[in-house]
């Protein structure tokens, strides 16, 4: 009686172990950052087609812009000339289908940030799905498919593998920021604006631009025009123009939080 509880004891925790270890095998295979709240994939590989195009009713300029941007980072400047005549017609995927039900613009602390990403989608198998309550969600399911897609250089083609993928998703916090301290360590703008890109990658929300301190007042204010003799250097200064193109990309994406001290 002794040996028969001891092996199942023993079975139940290789069962266990065996568990957790297929588990986590299957969610390496999803390369995908943040990891989504639900997310269910296949085994079979789509084609991006080369007129790949944005469909939506949705007339928001941001989101059109994303959709470009997101364009621009899945070719990663490739040239995409495949023979497309090869290719199985019913493994292209002709676009994506983008579903916004709000055309409220306006980003708030607390704006619905979710989103439901389906590739291929199951009434169009010829297009990918998204549909988000706000363009804001629609954004983060345009990042979530760029990191589904793949640049195959041996066949010059966007590839998606593991399809079909359904993935619901949506933010664990309302608040998901970074912070930049330009007043100890000076950063040239266009540093910057890549740190605001790959903050939209990751789904962040949320820039804490720390310009000036003690330290050094790189900012131009013009209405006291000595205080950013307080820099480092003449070289490493903001002016208000520069400062203006910040906040600029910074609300293509996301919150802008700044400090400036007495």
């Amino acid at each position: 009686m002794v040996a028969s509880k001891a092996l199942f004891y023993a079975v139940a925790v290789v069962a266990v172990v065996l568990g957790n270890a297929l588990a986590a095998s299957e969610i390496s295979q999803v390369k995908i950052w943040p990891m989504p709240a639900s997310v269910s994939y296949g085994d079979a590989r789509l084609y991006l087609s080369s007129d790949f195009g944005l469909s939506s009713d949705s007339e928001s300029q941001i989101l059109k812009d994303a959709f470009n941007r997101m364009l621009a980072v899945i070719k990663q400047d490739h040239v995409i000339d495949a023979n497309f005549s090869a290719f199985n017609r019913s493994s292209l995927l002709q676009g994506l289908h983008i579903v916004v039900s709000s055309p409220d613009e306006q980003l708030l602390y607390g704006t619905d940030e979710s989103y439901k990403l389906m590739v291929p989608s199951p009434e169009k198998p010829g297009y990918a799905h998204l549909e988000a309550k706000t363009v804001y969600g629609a954004l983060h399911g345009l990042q979530t498919f760029s990191q589904l897609c793949y640049f195959n250089i041996r066949r010059r083609v966007l590839e998606v593998n593991m399809s079909p993928w359904t993935i619901i998703d949506q933010p664990r916090f309302p608040f998901r920021g970074l912070l930049i301290d330009t007043s100890r360590h000076y950063l040239p703008l266009a540093v910057i604006k890549k740190v605001i890109d790959s903050m939209s990658y990751a789904k962040l929300n949320v820039l804490h631009w720390h310009i000036v301190d003690t330290q050094s007042f790189p900012l131009e204010i013009p209405s006291y025009p000595k205080l950013w003799d307080g820099a480092y250097s003449l070289s490493e200064r903001y002016s208000a123009a520069d400062a203006a193109e910040v906040v600029r990309h910074v609300v293509l994406l996301f919150f802008l939080l700044s400090h400036v001290s007495k």
